[in-house]
């Protein structure tokens, strides 16, 4: 892909997954066909991997390299990629039935008729689509029909007449299911189970791969849960559940290796950047990178999210080679939001037990992925996780003593689950910081240095919202979280952390600087009951000094400072009760 002349350089594909239109309009494209052959491995799967990381593009092209009405622009499309040169028997061989149900309607009491009308014109194109080999008038007999599945049942007797061969292939098949559980579970449950419409039709589709000489083929059902799939046709077993297969890792996403190459493609290409590729890589890594899909892949090169590195660079370049103010682009916020409605079927906010207060505060959790669960089994711990792990909320991080650890992949996650705390803690107790002062403290601490007016200020808050009430029970990991709010939703300046690893600790809170913030800083927070004695207090306080010392001399940590020109902060908060008792700063 290298650049022959400016007015040549590859366009970039933010938001885009129409693979014809991006080969034919010479937009960059991560080659991703070396995948197809072992794909052929399977007759029947399902692909499952969070939203934006290019699932819609691997589909589309895989309808393009096995149409049989796109055999004559084979060239045009593969030339140049590794199928190109390496082409399987099964290229351009079948027809190609492409459903996309993210277009179907989520408001309950349209969305059996948006699934109907979707289902009928999909059949009725292709029908005419492929009019010349199937008996005539076949679009007309299956636009007749007001019910999506007779009209599936329609075609599907045509083509098996006709001795075709058909690859069906599903597109974001939970999308509309998810929106539903994520508003009310009885109109979920309708839905999916009993004689609802949806389960006849997958009910429909996987009773034909089991008649002799079926018309269906090949099938690849694509979405973010098998929670859908489970619910409808008590598990997917007509095929193969590819998803947490390592030689599957990377086939949607971006490895570090392919987003370097497309940075220094654009490096040369376009002659306006003003940071290295390498500077690019450190600046964006914690924010779209440290995905893994396969606990035998945690040792390989993990994932960015292909959707969130399309919009940096777009961004980037736009800007004429400025780091983008934000660096997450808001449609992605607006998935996760969606996403984490359906976690309300953890444990109550603010009991000990709750999951999400435990990942946000922890970074990590450790549990099993589950290949299949129902609705009814979200009540277990191991299926809600994986429900997490599958959305994107949680990735593969490695493995100690036999059990899976599951972190917080990066910051774009991590600034999801702070959003998720902060609603809950709204709706948990009546508080506010003033946003024009948190804007002025908050420059100040990542300017200046002038870190005390800034966490006295959100103890402030803090006290002023527990004083009438009994918080002993939450504990340190409640005190944390209201903190992390804070540097979460309220500062652009950090990329915040919990738990951080640092020279054999791990550091309570850890503020990382991001678009050359001159400060850093290491949070020591320590948490006793109201009625603790003042021995107690500086106790806790004589632990946090022995400890932050450690952190702070961690070799990764004092490079980083060095090659960021940060002043780093050591910071003591104990707290007794919903108090700031002690503030500290080391040196």
């Amino acid at each position: 892909m290298e650049p022959t002349s400016k007015n040549k350089i590859r366009l970039i594909p933010y938001g885009q997954s129409d693979f014809a239109r991006i080969r034919r309009e010479n937009k960059y494209y991560v080659d991703k066909t070396m995948f197809i052959p072992r794909l052929e491995e399977f007759s029947f799967q399902m692909f499952l991997r969070p939203r934006r990381y290019g699932k819609s593009l691997m589909l589309n092209m895989l309808a393009a390299y096995y149409d049989v009405a796109y055999k004559e622009q084979f060239d045009e499309l593969f030339g140049g990629l590794y199928i190109g040169e390496n082409p399987t028997e099964e290229r351009n061989k079948y027809l190609i039935l492409k459903f996309d149900f993210s277009k179907v309607d989520p408001d309950y009491t349209k969305t059996q008729k948006s699934f109907n009308i979707l289902v009928i014109d999909t059949l009725v194109a292709f029908a005419k689509k492929y009019k010349d080999m199937l008996p005539e008038g076949t679009a007309s007999e299956i636009a007749k029909k007001e019910n999506s599945n007779d009209a599936f049942t329609v075609l599907l007797s045509t083509a098996k007449l006709a001795g075709l061969q058909i690859y069906v292939i599903i597109d974001e098949y939970d999308n509309f299911a998810n929106t539903l559980l994520a508003d009310s579970e009885n109109n979920y449950k309708d839905l999916t189970h009993g004689d609802g419409f949806f389960r006849l039709f997958f009910n429909n589709l996987k009773a034909v791969t089991n008649d002799n000489d079926a018309a269906v083929s090949r099938i690849m059902i694509s979405g973010v849960t098998p929670l859908t799939l489970s619910d409808v046709t008590s598990g997917y077993n007509i095929g193969k559940n590819i998803s947490t297969r390592s030689s599957f890792n990377s086939l949607v996403g971006f490895t570090e290796t392919e987003f370097r190459q497309m940075l220094e493609y654009y490096h040369d290409a376009t002659g306006v950047f003003k940071h290295s590729v390498d500077q690019l890589i450190e600046i964006t890594k914690p924010w779209y990178d440290n995905n893994c899909f396969s606990e035998d892949s945690v040792n390989e090169e993990r994932m960015y999210n292909s959707d969130m590195a399309l919009f940096f660079v777009d961004n980037y370049i736009q800007k004429g080679g400025e780091i983008p103010d934000k660096m997450v682009d808001k449609n992605v916020s607006t998935d996760y939001n969606k996403m984490t409605a359906l976690i309300r079927f953890e444990k109550k906010f603010g009991e000990k037990t709750s999951l999400i207060q435990r990942i946000n505060n922890d970074g990590q959790i450790y549990s099993y992925i589950e290949d299949e669960f129902a609705l009814k089994d979200l009540s277990r711990y191991e299926n809600l996780v994986s429900l997490m792990y599958y959305m994107g909320l949680l990735s593969i991080g490695g493995h100690e003593r036999g059990r899976t650890k599951l972190i917080i992949p990066n910051a774009t996650v991590r600034q999801q689950y702070i959003l998720y705390m902060q609603r809950n803690y709204d709706a948990f107790m009546s508080w506010k910081t003033d946003d024009n002062v948190m804007a002025d403290l908050g420059y100040s601490l990542a300017w200046d240095g002038q870190h005390e007016p800034f966490f006295r200020y959100v103890a402030s808050c803090m006290t002023d919202a527990t004083k009438n009430n009994d918080f002993n029970k939450y504990g340190e990991a409640f005190v944390k979280g209201f903190f992390l709010c804070q540097f979460g939703t309220k500062l652009n300046y950090y990329t915040p952390y919990t738990e951080q690893e640092l020279n054999h600790g791990y550091s309570d809170l850890y503020l990382e600087p991001r678009l050359d913030t001159p400060h850093a800083y290491i949070i020591e927070l320590k948490y006793c009951k109201h009625d603790s004695s003042e021995a107690e207090v500086k106790a806790l306080l004589e632990q946090a000094r022995a400890q932050l010392p450690k952190y702070v001399s961690a070799k990764d940590l004092e490079q980083k400072a060095k090659d960021g020109n940060w002043t780093l902060h050591q910071i003591i908060l104990v707290f007794k009760g919903w108090e700031l008792a002690e503030y500290e700063a080391m040196k």
